[in-house]
């Protein structure tokens, strides 16, 4: 009896504690989709390769949105223009190095920090930050002076999400996303597949729904070790791809560190000068 009772607390317990961790996730989800780090705008980056700071202000809906960007030319004439939509930490900063292999490969890289990170001020949602990538995409266009049939957009991420809403709201050439979702309840959904996760969020990033509007070429990149992106996740945008478009799974590579796996390197080498 006393067994069957401890069985019992511990059940009760276990269900007690997941459905703990649920309201924490929907109660704190702003910080766990964006763990954004602010800078003040007198802030030096430690950015220690060639860029250029570009400031785009404007008032919209009443409101003052400053979206700070960093340009880093390519190493040697530029082979193309790469518009970089980068993860969900911190800023620009951390994510230069990114930057920093693309401009090495000979490609000139523009990097939007988003609302709430870096130099970047205004108010945060969903479809803020899709119309800003959008906005961006179209001052970077304007920079280098190129079209959109010459222009390539790389997500990773969270950035994945914002770069395939630039794919089928511009349609430029290429674009590559790394370690891409479904979208974020469906991530959630792989992990407690029984609770509605949709029904509560207040972002989604539907990537599915934008993929069938972009007609470019699509790659996709992931990694078997990613333990923030579930692989079913990633893997449910496969049947969206066109014929020419490519998916790359590597058996080695975790979310953060797929781009340094040898293959990874090639495989988007390739696909940048396809």
């Amino acid at each position: 009896m006393d067994r069957t009772i401890r069985w019992v607390k511990r059940i009760l317990g276990g269900i007690i504690g997941i459905h703990l961790l649920i309201f924490l996730v929907l109660v704190f989800q702003e910080q766990l989709i964006f763990r954004s780090k602010q800078v003040n705008v007198a802030y030096k980056y430690k950015i220690l390769i060639p860029h250029k700071d570009y400031y785009w202000q404007d008032t919209i809906s009443g409101e003052k949105v400053t979206l700070h960007n960093i340009i880093y030319p390519a190493k040697g004439k530029a082979k193309g223009y790469i518009f970089y939509l980068h993860g969900s930490n911190k800023n620009v900063e951390y994510h230069t190095h990114y930057a920093a292999y693309y401009a090495q490969k000979g490609y000139s890289v523009w990097m939007m920090d988003y609302r709430g990170f870096g130099k970047s001020r205004g108010k945060r949602n969903e479809r803020n930050l899709q119309e800003d990538a959008i906005r961006m995409y179209d001052e970077y266009l304007k920079y280098f002076k190129i079209d959109s049939q010459q222009a390539i957009v790389v997500g990773r991420s969270l950035g994945a999400a914002l770069a395939m809403h630039v794919g089928a709201n511009r349609q430029p050439a290429k674009v590559a996303l790394v370690a891409p979702f479904k979208d974020l309840p469906d991530m959630l959904n792989v992990y407690i597949p029984w609770f509605p996760f949709r029904l509560f969020s207040r972002y989604e990033f539907n990537i599915d729904e934008d993929f069938p509007e972009y007609k470019g070429t699509v790659a996709i990149f992931y990694g078997k070790n990613d333990l923030l992106v579930p692989a079913k996740s990633t893997r449910k945008l496969i049947p969206l791809l066109k014929p020419g478009d490519e998916y790359h799974e590597y058996e080695s590579g975790s979310h953060k560190s797929v781009t340094d796996n040898i293959d990874y390197q090639r495989d988007m080498d390739l696909f940048l000068k396809k």
